[in-house]
């Protein structure tokens, strides 16, 4: 039976909804992002103007609250006030013995009431929006009896608040419907404007930074979905979307961020032509345009400023006065900051640490992908030395028996056995490992053309079956591979200690052992899958440390996610160009590794040769032709990979020679039972079908790697860094023959 994965019908289906989740919450989190990004932006643009100098339009004021239009009781305190918002709470133990709150009455109230200033006073009504406000204060009330806990959040004559709210053409009454156009928040706080500013700033770079993750996590599942797994692909559909993305968002959000900005200056503006100004409100028109000018940032931000307003309107005229008390309102506006700046600092060092270690597991997960990928599947005839892949079945005979499984005595070839106790009880109930053991014993891997013997240990398994039980108070899981069990099995086929003339599956130090009940399909789209999910975070998180540290000194803006925008594709290209890279080392690497064994037997065989010489001179001096073959093969230059040319040759030679010696010693059985003949014999026998194991190895080794080294965009870093054609066996004619 096929395992149940992402491969399959419902695992697709899964991650299709899971794709669909992602983009939706991406588009929420970017929308909210990007609004709190402009909402932070504008409030930062706007002066704090004198309550006299209002006109028509939204203001940002800052003014004491009044008690003239009258007050209401809190419900709690009793405390005059203008708006309360309360809550009555109730601490509850739960069914685990965790102590928790739950809300029993919460609501809000809210009055008309009268904001005064140095230079006049004017009524605030929020009661027509109560709940659309931002209201931010301090909690002024708390009082717990037994387990209920009294909380309120009052307003209070004598209370100074900044309010951000539409005034009338009157200029009398400040509401807080119709902000929307001028992307503007309606609120009240009674905090300092550069801290509320820095929160937004942090909260937008938090949620536009989560908003890229998903979008990339959407992407890459999305395309795990539809079977579609090469990484180039995902890099090109990452960096459209994701780019292009926040690319577009970008500029559209700071056309709007502009045209909006430009609109409430043009109404203070116009009004300023149209009625007998006063200096307060050429003061606060002028202070407008100096804090745009004040707050632009980056080059599309300049180029934006002087399209909109630089080029468009003119800065009234002021007299000396009225340019010191511009230069007062202007320093007043301290830029955003955000409150909390060291944890700022410690989030986005934590979150870039986080970042580089998952861009590892991304590049390993994918790297794994690939190698699957690049290793073609051999059957149990065809292996070749080194890496190797196999899909077989698992057999087990009297000289390789299986194991038994200690929960049901099921016939396998590797368990893991676990037993728990649950210890504790409530909320401290756990389970407990009390006893956990594993074993794996050699087996056969068959396939119609045969089998090969594997060794597990050190391999990654996973498992075929899962075997859980419980008896009381205790868990039985196991763990196993069963016997007769369809499995891929990726790994080193080396010389078998035991019986050199036959290779074994192995393991081998610096590459992959992988043994697994799933199908090579269902290995590849889930290594991509964590591959792409890996990179997905990892690309939010660098984003929001970049967001954060900008946030925390209130640089933030459109024109940084236009930047990362930009940043997306090269950190995507790093990926690929690791990858790639290593690619290209491991296959060098292997095609090394297999030349190096080459030479090892060569260089074996080469020293036997002088010293069978001189063996064989005293007793077969009479054996010209023999000597004479034995004095060229002493004389002949040891054959070596460095230069492919003469190998073939030389072991043709070899061959030869020996075949004459072991012909002719039949007639001299002293000098055939010598140690050091015997040894000769026994080594160049071994050594026949080694070097025919290791040829082969070589040759699919160079044949895959100067394939990769021919194609984009392989070719480009083979160019780079130089890594140069591997020279290949051929043959012609039916005689060996070799190129360099």
């Amino acid at each position: 039976m096929k395992p149940a994965g992402i491969a399959s019908i419902p695992g697709r289906l899964i991650l299709a909804t899971v794709t669909l989740a992602c983009l939706v919450g991406s588009y929420f989190l970017m929308h909210q992002g990007l609004s709190e990004l402009t909402e932070a932006r504008q409030i930062e643009r706007l002066p704090v103007t004198p309550l006299t100098a209002l006109a028509e339009g939204p203001y940002l004021i800052q003014s004491d609250v009044s008690s003239a239009l009258g007050t209401e009781p809190t419900p709690y305190a009793r405390t005059p006030a203008v708006y309360v918002r309360y809550t009555l709470e109730e601490e509850y133990q739960d069914s685990d013995g965790d102590t928790r709150v739950r809300t029993l009455e919460s609501g809000r109230r809210g009055l008309p009431f009268q904001a005064t200033d140095e230079t006049g006073a004017i009524i605030i009504d929020p009661t027509d929006a109560l709940s659309e406000v931002e209201w931010h204060l301090d909690r002024t009330y708390r009082r717990q009896d037994g387990d209920l806990i009294y909380s309120e959040w009052a307003l209070r004559p004598g209370d100074r608040i900044h309010a951000i709210a539409l005034s009338g053409a009157r200029g009398e009454t400040l509401r807080f419907h119709g902000l929307t156009p001028f992307n503007l928040p309606p609120l009240i706080s009674t905090r300092a404007l550069d801290q509320l500013g820095g929160d937004r700033l942090f909260g937008a770079g938090l949620r536009i930074s989560i908003a890229t993750a998903l979008l990339a996590l959407g992407l890459a599942l999305g395309l795990i979905a539809l079977k579609v797994h090469r990484f180039w692909v995902y890099v090109v559909a990452c960096t459209l979307l994701v780019s292009g993305t926040l690319s577009v968002l970008a500029v559209t959000r700071m056309s709007q961020e502009w045209a909006a900005i430009l609109s409430i200056y043009e109404g203070r503006y116009q009004q300023l032509q149209q009625t007998q100004s006063s200096p307060l409100q050429r003061v606060d028109v002028a202070a407008l345009a100096q804090l745009i000018s004040n707050r632009t940032a980056g080059w599309l931000d300049h180029w934006m400023y002087e399209q909109a307003v630089e080029q468009r309107l003119p800065v009234p005229d002021l007299g000396p006065q009225e340019a010191e008390l511009l230069h007062q309102r202007v320093e007043q506006r301290v830029p955003a900051r955000y409150e909390h700046i060291r944890t700022g600092y410690v989030l986005a060092t934590v979150s870039a640490a986080l970042g580089l270690i998952l861009m590892v597991f991304a590049i390993r997960a994918v790297k794994l992908k690939r190698l699957i990928e690049a290793v073609p599947t051999s059957d149990s005839q065809g292996l070749s030395f080194g890496l190797s892949e196999l899909k077989a079945r698992i057999t087990t005979d009297e000289d390789y028996p299986p194991l038994r499984d200690p929960l049901n005595q099921e016939a396998c070839v590797a368990f893991d056995y676990k037993v728990e106790a649950k210890r504790g009880s409530g909320k401290n109930e756990r389970w407990s490992t009390v006893e956990h053991r594993s074993n794996r014993v050699p087996f056969w891997l068959a396939d119609p053309q045969g089998k090969v013997l594997t060794y597990p240990e050190g391999a990654r398994i996973e498992y075929t079956r899962t075997r859980t039980s419980r008896r009381g108070n205790r868990r039985y899981t196991s763990r196993l591979l069963h016997d007769q069990a369809d499995v891929y099995c990726l790994g080193f086929a080396g010389l078998d200690a035991h019986q050199p003339d036959r290779l074994s599956i192995q393991k081998d130090a610096g590459t992959p052992f992988l043994i697994s009940g799933k199908g090579e399909d269902h290995l590849v789209l889930n290594r991509g899958a964590q591959g792409f999910a890996g990179i997905a975070a990892s690309l939010g998180l660098f984003l929001f440390t970049a967001t954060t540290l900008m946030a925390s000194d209130g640089s933030f803006s459109p024109g940084n996610l236009l930047l990362s925008a930009l940043i997306v594709p090269l950190v995507l290209c790093l990926y690929a160009t690791v990858l790639h890279y290593n690619d290209l080392v491991f296959l060098r690497n292997r095609v090394n590794r297999a030349r190096a064994n080459i030479d090892t037997v060569l260089q074996k065989r080469h020293d036997l040769w002088p010293a069978v010489e001189n063996l064989t001179k005293a007793s077969m001096s009479h054996e010209k032709a023999l000597m004479t073959t034995l004095a060229e093969m002493r004389t002949q230059p040891k054959a070596s990979m460095a230069s492919t040319r003469t190998v073939e040759q030389v072991i043709k030679g070899e061959q030869q020679a020996t075949s004459k010696l072991l012909a002719t010693l039949e007639d001299y059985p002293d000098l055939k039972n010598h140690e050091l003949i015997q040894q000769f014999m026994e080594i160049m026998s071994d050594t026949e079908n080694y070097l025919s194991l290791l040829r082969n190895s070589y040759t699919e080794s160079v044949m895959i790697y100067n394939s990769r080294i021919a194609v984009v965009p392989d070719l480009i870093l083979a160019r780079l860094f130089r890594f140069t054609p591997a020279p290949q066996f051929t043959q012609t004619t039916g005689n060996p023959q070799t190129t360099d």
